[in-house]
C-alpha cells in the first residue's frame, strides 16, 4: 500500500459548504424530474397519492408506479418503475424496475431490480437491501448497512456517509464525512474535509437513527477494496490496521489560504455598521428617485395604520413562502400528469416555468425584505424626527431618510436586539407596502370606473352631454337628445335664457314667452 501526496493549493475544499450540499441535493431532484418527464410511453403508469399509501404484501402492481404522500410503504412488488416523494418512504418488497424516491427518509429493506436514485435527510439500505445496479444518493446522511448488496457503481453527495456491506463497483463521494466499513469491487474517489475545517452539521430529526460519522476520511478493519483509493481533504485518511486495499493510495492535499486578518472588536463592528448604512442609503436614494410615491405611500400608510401594516407584512412574508413550495409541488405533479399524457415537452416548460417563477418570487422577497422595508421604516421614521412627516423637497426627503437608517443601524448593532428589530422593520415595512400598493390598485380602478361613466353617461348609449327624457315644464326646450348642446327641463341657472351666473342668454325664435312652447321650424327640403 503506497501512498503519494501530491500538495495542492485550493481556496475552498469540496462540499464542505451547506450551499454546496443544498445544490448538489437540488440538481438530484431535478435529475429525478428529468428521469420522471422522459418516462417511456409505451406502458401504463399507476398513479397513487394520500396521507399514507401502501402498497400491501400480497399485492402486484404491473405498470410503473407514481406516488405522492405523506408516508409511502411498499411490501408488495411494482413490476416497473416506482417515482415517489413523499415524508416517509419504506421500500419492504421488490421493485423490479428502477427506484426514484425523494423523501424526508428513505428506507430500503427489500429489493431494487435496476438503478436506485434516492435524495433526502436520512437515506438507510438496511442488512436486506438489495441494488441490482447503481446507487445515486444525495441528502444529508447515507448509511449502508452490513448485509446490503449493491452490483454497480455509487455516487455520493451527502454531508455525511457511511458505506458497509457489498459494493461489486466504482464508489464516487463527496462529503465532509466518509466511512468506509465494507467491500468494494471497485475503486474509491472522493473529497471529503477534515476535522480541522468541518463542523457539526445540524439537521431536522428524522424517523430513522442518523449515524455519527468523524470528519474526513476513514477505513475501518472491515474495508476491503480491490481497487484504488484516491482522495483530497485536508488531511490524510484515517486508515485502520485492519483495512486491506489492493490498489494504490493516492492522496491529494488541499490547502486552504488563510485570508488576512481583518479589524476586530469594535472597529469591525463600526466598519459592519458603516457598510450596512451605506448600502441602505444607496438603495434609498435610488427608491427615492424612481419610485418617490411608492416610498412616499408606504411611509404614510405605516404612520396611519401601522398594526394593519405589521398583519400584511407577516402575512405577505409567510404566504411567499408557502406560495413557493406549493408552486414547485404542484408542477411537479402537473408534469407526472403530462408525463403520463406522453406530453414530456410540455411537462419540462411546465417544470422550467415554475422554477423561474419561484426564484422571481424569492428574489423580490428577498429585496423586499433586505432593501425596501428598511429604506421604508427609516424614512417614516427619519421624517417623525424632522417633525415633517412628508417632507415635500428631496433634500429633507433624504435626511429624513438618513436619520432613519442611522437608528436602524445602530441598534441593528445592539447584541440580541439587533436580530430582533430587523424582524420589526421586515415586517413592518413590507405590510406598509403592500396596504400602500392595495390601496393604490382600488383607486386606479375606481378612477377607470368613473372615468367610463363619464364616457358612456347615464342612458349608456348618449353623448357625455345628453340628458334623459321627461316631462316637459312650460318654458322649457330641448333640442335632440344626441346633441351637443342639449339642457335639461325646466328653470334653473342652466335655463337657456340664463347663463351660467345669471347672465341672460338670447332664446331661440321659436321659444315663445313660456307660455307655450312652439317647435323650430322644419328645415327646409
Amino acid at each position: 500500500m503506497e501512498s503519494l501526496p501530491v500538495p495542492r493549493t485550493s481556496p475552498v475544499p469540496f462540499l464542505l459548504r451547506p450551499l454546496t450540499l443544498l445544490a448538489l441535493l437540488t440538481l438530484l431532484v431535478l435529475a429525478l424530474a428529468g428521469a420522471l418527464l422522459t418516462a417511456p410511453a409505451a406502458g401504463a403508469v399507476e398513479v397513487r397519492d394520500g396521507e399514507n399509501v401502501v402498497v400491501a404484501a400480497d399485492e402486484v402492481v404491473d405498470d410503473d408506479l407514481y406516488v405522492t404522500g405523506g408516508s409511502v410503504v411498499v411490501d408488495g412488488t411494482v413490476r416497473g418503475d416506482l417515482l415517489v416523494a413523499g415524508g416517509t418512504v419504506t421500500i419492504n418488497g421488490t421493485v423490479e424496475g428502477d427506484l426514484m424516491a425523494a423523501a424526508q427518509t428513505v428506507v430500503i429493506e427489500g429489493t431494487v431490480g435496476d438503478d436506485a436514485r434516492v435524495a433526502g435527510q436520512a437515506l438507510l439500505l438496511g442488512a436486506q437491501a438489495r441494488v441490482a445496479d447503481d446507487l445515486v444518493a444525495a441528502g444529508y446522511s447515507l448509511e449502508t448497512r452490513p448485509g446490503t448488496e449493491i452490483g454497480g457503481d455509487v455516487l455520493l453527495g451527502a454531508y455525511q456517509g457511511l458505506l458497509a456491506g457489498t459494493i461489486d463497483g466504482d464508489v464516487t463521494a463527496g462529503a465532509a464525512a466518509l466511512t468506509l466499513a465494507g467491500a468494494i469491487g471497485g475503486d474509491v474517489q472522493a473529497d471529503v474535509g477534515s476535522a480541522d475545517d468541518v463542523g457539526a452539521a445540524w439537521a431536522p430529526t428524522s424517523g430513522v437513527a442518523v449515524p455519527r460519522v468523524d470528519p474526513g476520511l476513514t477505513l475501518t478493519d472491515a474495508a476491503r477494496l480491490d481497487g484504488n483509493l484516491s482522495y483530497r481533504s485536508g488531511t490524510e485518511a484515517a486508515i485502520a490496521p485492519g483495512a486491506e486495499i489492493a490498489g494504490e493510495v493516492v492522496y491529494e492535499q488541499v490547502v486552504v489560504e488563510e485570508e488576512p486578518a481583518g479589524p476586530a472588536g469594535p472597529l469591525a463592528l463600526l466598519i459592519a455598521g458603516l457598510r450596512l448604512f451605506v448600502t441602505l442609503l444607496l438603495a434609498g436614494l435610488l427608491a427615492l428617485w424612481l419610485l418617490p410615491r411608492a416610498v412616499t405611500g408606504a411611509a404614510s400608510t405605516l404612520r396611519a395604520r401601522p398594526w394593519l401594516s405589521l398583519g400584511w407584512g407577516a402575512l405577505t412574508i409567510a404566504g411567499t413562502a408557502v406560495a413557493v413550495l406549493a408552486v414547485l409541488v404542484v408542477s411537479i405533479l402537473l408534469a407526472i400528469a403530462l408525463g403520463w399524457l406522453t406530453l414530456a415537452g410540455l411537462a419540462a416548460a411546465v417544470v422550467t416555468t415554475a422554477v423561474v417563477f419561484d426564484l422571481v418570487l424569492m428574489l423580490g422577497l428577498v429585496l423586499a425584505v433586505a432593501l425596501l422595508a428598511p429604506v421604508v421604516v427609516a424614512y417614516t421614521a427619519g421624517g417623525l424626527l424632522v417633525r415633517d412627516s412628508a417632507p415635500a423637497g428631496f433634500g429633507k426627503r433624504v435626511l429624513a431618510l438618513a436619520l432613519g437608517l442611522l437608528i436602524y443601524v445602530l441598534l441593528r448593532a445592539v447584541p440580541f436586539l439587533g436580530p430582533v428589530v430587523g424582524l420589526l422593520v421586515a415586517l413592518f415595512g413590507v405590510g406598509a407596502v403592500v396596504v400602500w400598493a392595495g390601496d393604490a390598485a382600488r383607486r386606479s380602478r375606481a378612477r377607470r370606473r368613473a372615468d367610463g361613466n363619464r364616457d358612456h353617461g347615464p342612458d349608456r348609449g348618449g353623448d357625455a352631454g345628453s340628458w334623459p327624457a321627461g316631462p316637459q315644464q312650460p318654458g322649457s326646450w330641448q333640442t335632440d337628445p344626441g346633441a351637443a348642446g342639449s339642457r335639461p327641463a325646466g328653470p334653473g341657472p342652466t335655463d337657456p335664457g340664463h347663463g351660467t351666473q345669471g347672465t341672460p342668454r338670447p332664446r331661440p325664435p321659436w321659444s315663445g314667452d313660456g307660455s307655450a312652447r312652439q317647435l323650430p321650424p322644419e328645415p327646409p327640403r
